[in-house]
């Protein structure tokens, strides 16, 4: 990611090596990046600028990780998340997977963490383009398509059976120059 391209991380958990150890992972993958120690004060930085990118732990004191998700998919715009979490795979299955992109399993490979969240960024710069080229494409014209779209059919037919009458001339009025 280029200087001025940084994508904002939040990095929340209520375990301060963990945390820290995610800021740094960030760091190095070229986010700016901010942490929270737990959901409550994660929702407060969420409302008050928005981040491309959260990772959050589940198990949380005051509101978990489940109640931010939940708090979460009502904010536009909305990080894409990925949960950081020991619990086993039927656990995290009840996720609400329109909301969490990818689960990182503690105890977790740094390697694996950095590329997850490179990958998770290209993939949101990825779509941002295809949305902003849609956006460039659609011609004005497409509004004049759905009305003629919209027109009662013709019958064929019965047009092409119909004598063909001539317009009547107009006659045009003579140059400037012939008066």
């Amino acid at each position: 990611m280029a200087n001025g391209d940084k994508k904002r991380l939040l990095v929340v958990d209520d375990e301060k090596p963990i945390r820290q150890l995610l800021a740094r992972i960030g760091l190095r993958a070229g986010f700016e990046v901010d942490t929270a120690n737990d959901g409550v004060q994660a929702l407060e930085m969420l409302q008050a600028r928005p981040y491309a990118i959260a990772i959050i732990d589940l198990m949380m004191p005051r509101l978990s990780g489940y109640e931010l998700l939940q708090k979460i998919s009502t904010l536009d715009p909305r990080p894409v998340v990925l949960v950081a979490t020991a619990m086993a795979n039927g656990d995290v299955a009840s996720l609400d997977d329109s909301m969490v992109r990818r689960v990182i399993k503690k105890p977790f490979d740094v390697n694996a963490v950095a590329q997850a969240l490179i990958d998770t960024a290209k993939q949101i710069a990825e779509q941002q383009a295809l949305a902003e080229k849609e956006i460039e494409v659609a011609p004005p014209e497409v509004v004049k398509f759905q009305v003629v779209a919209e027109a009662k059919p013709v019958d064929v037919q019965a047009a092409a059976a119909e004598p063909e009458t001539k317009e009547p001339a107009i006659e045009e009025p003579p140059p400037h120059g012939d008066r």
